[in-house]
């Protein structure tokens, strides 16, 4: 059995949040529409919700934290969220918060399944942390749909 490490499912959700990165940035220039595109643009800039958490860590602490083995491997989030997403150039704003939200919840997911295992009281107080961040960025995203700004 490979050992997994705090450090390994962190490393996996930030690689996911390039893979957002780079679609956002994708979908920003390939968008027939202004508002798509800004909204594109947008969160291609601010998706990184790992390094607002991680910001509230000192760094000792996420040294320490970060080298803490997890019991069992949780399903990673990864390029399976992206199945079935392909927005095209035409899409609506709607359509792309609607993907962000699919995103949203695919790491939300990630980070509840090393809650569901016995961990470190650090380690959870972290995940909740990353779990918090992108529920406030789930419900941002919900409001700016709602209000049909784009």
């Amino acid at each position: 059995m490979a050992v997994i490490t705090v450090a390994d499912v962190i490393e996996h959700a930030e690689r996911f949040e390039n893979l957002l990165e780079e679609y956002y940035r994708k979908l920003a220039v390939e968008a027939t529409r202004d508002g798509v595109r800004m909204l594109a643009d947008y969160m291609a800039r601010h998706r990184q919700r790992i390094a607002e958490a991680l910001g509230k860590v000192p760094p000792e602490a996420y040294r320490r934290i970060c080298a803490i083995p997890l019991r069992y491997e949780p399903q990673a989030a990864d390029c399976r969220c992206f199945e079935g997403v392909d927005l095209p150039p035409d899409a609506s704003a709607a359509d792309v918060l609607d993907v962000a939200v699919k995103f949203d919840e695919c790491l939300i997911n990630l980070y509840r399944q090393v809650l569901r295992q016995e961990v470190d009281e650090h380690v959870a107080e972290l995940f909740q942390d990353l779990i918090s961040c992108e529920q406030r960025d789930e419900i941002e995203l919900k409001k700016i749909k709602a209000m049909d700004y784009f």
